[in-house]
């Protein structure tokens, strides 16, 4: 029987599209830093920092790392592999983000949250590691095979996510954003000053 596709693929997208809104928040007021963009490397540890911080920046990744682990794991079956693609992807979008950071104004590049960021990675990768050596992996697909059929992974993402749509609905369905009324204003300042 053919294997299915892993739902950690879509799953690690998303979250690593979480940790980008997350890491850039908010978006506005970018400017050029006037030191290299590098230099968050080779500073000292910053003296000042809170428990949140460190929680956060660790725990943060953890996700991705057991997430990108799965989902590589599923492709290749190397544990070897799957661990340092889990940490290569995890340092990669943790480097971009604390140096696009220097670019925003409210925001702040670490070498701290650089070296957290990658230990909760790592920490996930392990995390994802123990699972399957522990036959957690292989239990699922027995599960999954049973009652999912081919080509469900983007579904079950979706479901695994549900959850947390729930957290924050909509107050009427379809309704964020608004598109009416926006649309009403585009059109009246796109329209100003002509004979329409």
């Amino acid at each position: 029987m053919a294997r299915h596709r892993s739902s950690a693929v879509p799953l690690a997208w998303l979250y690593a599209g979480l940790i980008v809104y997350a890491s850039l928040y908010p978006f506005g007021e970018w400017r050029v830093p006037g030191h290299s963009p590098l230099q968050f490397l080779w500073l000292a540890w910053p003296r000042y920092w809170t428990a949140f911080d460190v929680v956060s920046n660790l725990l943060g990744y953890m996700p991705l790392g057991v997430l990108v682990f799965g989902a590589r794991m599923r492709a290749s079956g190397q544990r070897g592999v799957s661990v340092m693609t889990a940490l290569l992807t995890g340092t990669a979008l943790s480097f971009t983000m604390e140096l696009l950071q220097n670019y925003l104004p409210q925001r702040v590049a670490s070498n701290l949250d650089l070296a957290l960021n990658i230990a909760g990675t790592a920490c996930g990768a392990a995390l994802g590691l123990a699972v399957h050596l522990l036959g957690g992996v292989d239990r699922w697909q027995a599960v999954r095979e049973r009652w999912f059929i081919a080509g469900s992974a983007g579904g079950l993402a979706l479901l695994l996510l549900w959850p947390l749509g729930l957290l924050f609905p909509a107050p009427v369905p379809l309704g964020l954003g608004q598109v009416w009324l926006r649309l009403q204003e585009a059109l009246r300042s796109a329209m100003a000053g002509s004979s329409w």
